[in-house]
């Protein structure tokens, strides 16, 4: 039980289908919840690469509905990622380090 305090909740917005003392199941999110929950890990986090992302919200999403929705966030301006494959909220990298060639962000 400890080890699940440390790790963060994910699936608080996230309808319960099925629950018993062993498993709980929940919905898939929707695209728009995906994208929230992803926004939510990157400002506790400040970067994180796909395969920490994944590791999240494995059950949860896959690894190309993750890509999909950091694609939808990298176009509407809230997310840029580094040359090393690290997404960061777009709010914590300053406005003159965007236009630099080590971030890729919206247009």
């Amino acid at each position: 039980m400890e080890e699940r305090s440390k790790n963060i909740d994910v699936t608080n917005n996230l309808r319960v289908v099925y629950e018993d003392p062993d498993v709980i199941v929940y919905t898939a999110p929707n695209e728009e919840e995906l994208k929230e929950i992803l926004l939510d890990l990157l400002r506790k986090h400040d970067r994180m690469n796909i395969r920490e992302l994944h590791s999240y919200l494995s059950g949860l999403a896959s690894e190309d509905k993750i890509r999909y929705a950091l694609n939808e966030l990298i176009k509407e301006n809230k997310v840029v990622v580094d040359r090393q494959g690290y997404y960061y909220l777009a709010e914590y990298i300053g406005e003159e380090e965007l236009f630099e060639e080590e971030y890729y962000g919206g247009e």
